[in-house]
């Protein structure tokens, strides 16, 4: 769970008044440990590191990823993942973002990549 900095600065300035880590961490309702990072971190750097929030859209060319599959139209969405040099729900990602479907064929025959 990520906390909110004014969070973190309230439960330091709380500790630097005279509780213990125990007391604090109790009073805040976290770990005794996470209370310790947040210590760690400020007294080190004078402000607080927080982990970033949402997922980063991956750089996938919508160019790119139709020449791929024209030249590979049997791929799995994990092999272009790997050429790519992103994780497989990535490419599905761009795939739905580009508005690109892939059919197969009953009959065995090479897969057809769609515009809509």
């Amino acid at each position: 769970m990520a906390y909110d900095k004014k969070y973190k600065k309230r439960a330091i300035e709380y500790h630097e008044e005279g509780n213990t880590v125990r007391k604090t961490a109790q009073t805040f309702k976290i770990s005794p440990n996470t209370l310790n990072t947040w210590l760690k971190q400020y007294r080190e750097k004078g402000d607080f590191i927080n982990k970033s929030k949402g997922h980063r859209k991956a750089k996938i060319n919508e160019e790119a990823l139709l020449d791929y599959y024209e030249k590979n139209p049997d791929a799995y969405q994990y092999e272009a993942a790997e050429y790519f040099n992103v994780t497989p729900s990535a490419v599905c990602i761009a795939l739905k973002r580009f508005k690109i479907t892939r059919k197969k064929k009953q009959n065995g025959t090479k897969n057809k990549i769609l515009k809509k």
